[in-house]
């Protein structure tokens, strides 16, 4: 062990939401195809030359400090991989390795918070199956992660060094900061003394999970035009068309929305391997009259209002929340409750990979994969299509929601894009 530091913000909120759950909600999967002519040992070289890198790949959480738990950096050790030999289709034996990955838990004071394993195909190492925990990484970590395996995997080296977690922590936690900490503290407190009373859904029965996700080329070229005509994000236009297509469906006018924020807008902390999300809330009041592109714009505005207070510490949060009768966490739920703070989630997901976008037009539901026991969370990324996935948690048991609302999201978007 080199050193021991508090949790970072992200990390602390990531641990408040995740405590009691299963490995489902916190295991993160991914699959790399491999460049050609890769070998068992150019692999582990590989990940051991990150491993190297990145502090967070070689922390533990240990049980204690302040926050309930503790960073642990450990030294770099050998890695040793398994391997999985194919029968002739490496993608269906590595979703099943994933998947054999993916239903462990991490003893998180003793193992590296991820395991791997290879593919090979008559003797050839072809992909690689990587399960995360979601302390150690979070989306932006993962695609970095994967870009830099490859090029240490193709014989690269990756110029100067990499952030620290417990670096961030200290100045997080420090005297320096608190400033910023109280700054945090009354944005949320005004939040919250303007925000609708918590919504309590009560579950009459057992909870069951089900998705839909729709691909459209079309909405995508007409987000990127609506951003591109008022000067904002295409986050914000999805967003907004999110905000009003459920207004539409439940009839409410006023909505608070769970953001997730990256983090990652200061340049010393951007390449750092480690859960950077937060939750940022959005209040969202809906007009009877007003246009799309003012909708847009007014999103837009309020969103980067509240990314300014994206780091904070959530156990405050939790304190405000409770003096306005807000219970369980900010991304969590209480006992006999299917909400948390929030009942509606965003998560922009950011460009997909090319070879991975689905068919435009095509609509896929289900029920399984990663679930955080959300009630309507909504991820959204863009490339050649864009991609909304809506998994709801309730009692109910059909997809006639989860459908509608992403047909009707889509809808609204290419409608705007046509003026």
């Amino acid at each position: 062990m080199i050193k021991r530091a508090p949790l970072t913000f992200g990390q602390l909120s990531l641990w408040r939401s995740i405590r009691g759950l299963g490995p489902e909600a916190y295991n993160l999967a991914e699959i790399w195809k491999l460049p050609a002519g890769s070998t068992l040992i150019s692999v582990e070289g590989a990940l051991e030359a990150l491993e190297r890198r990145h502090e967070g790949l070689r922390t533990r959480y240990e049980p204690g400090g302040k926050q309930g738990l503790t960073q642990a950096v450990w030294d770099a050790a050998p890695i040793q991989l398994s391997v999985v030999e194919a029968d002739g289709d490496p993608d269906a034996a590595a979703y099943a390795a994933a998947r054999g990955l993916t239903v462990r838990g991490f003893d998180l004071a003793v193992d590296r918070p991820w395991r791997a394993c290879a593919v090979a195909l008559e003797g050839t190492c072809v992909r690689l199956v990587v399960c995360f925990h979601h302390l150690a990484v979070d989306a932006w970590s993962i695609n970095q992660l994967h870009a830099e395996f490859l090029a240490l995997a193709g014989g690269g080296v990756l110029p100067g060094t990499a952030p620290s977690a417990c670096a961030l922590a200290v100045e997080q936690w420090s005297a320096a900061q608190r400033n910023r900490r109280d700054s945090a503290r009354r944005f949320w407190q005004g939040l919250f003394a303007s925000a609708p009373a918590m919504y309590r859904e009560k579950a009459s029965g057992s909870l069951s999970t089900r998705w839909a996700r729709l691909a459209s080329g079309e909405a995508c070229d007409a987000a990127g035009q609506i951003a591109a005509r008022l000067l904002v994000s295409v986050p914000s236009v999805v967003l907004a068309a999110f905000c009003l297509a459920l207004s539409r469906r439940t009839g409410q006018d006023k909505l608070l929305i769970g953001v997730h924020f990256n983090n990652r807008g200061d340049l010393r902390w951007r390449t750092l391997v480690a859960s950077q999300n937060q939750i940022v809330p959005l209040l969202v009041t809906l007009y009877p009259d007003e246009h799309f592109d003012a909708l847009v714009s007014r999103v837009h505005r309020d969103s980067f209002r509240a990314y300014l207070h994206g780091a904070y510490n959530v156990d405050d949060v939790h304190e405000l929340g409770a003096e306005h009768g807000y219970s369980g966490s900010v991304n969590g739920a209480f006992e006999g409750s299917v909400s948390g703070f929030f009942r509606y989630f965003f998560n922009y997901l950011g460009q997909g990979q090319p070879d991975q976008a689905p068919r435009s037009g095509r609509l896929a539901t289900g029920t399984a994969g990663r679930n955080i026991g959300a009630p309507l969370y909504l991820q959204a990324q863009d490339g050649k299509t864009l991609t909304c996935t809506l998994r709801e948690n309730s009692d109910d048991t059909g997809f006639d929601n989860v459908t509608g609302l992403v047909y009707l999201l889509m809808d609204l978007i290419k409608a705007a894009g046509e003026k």
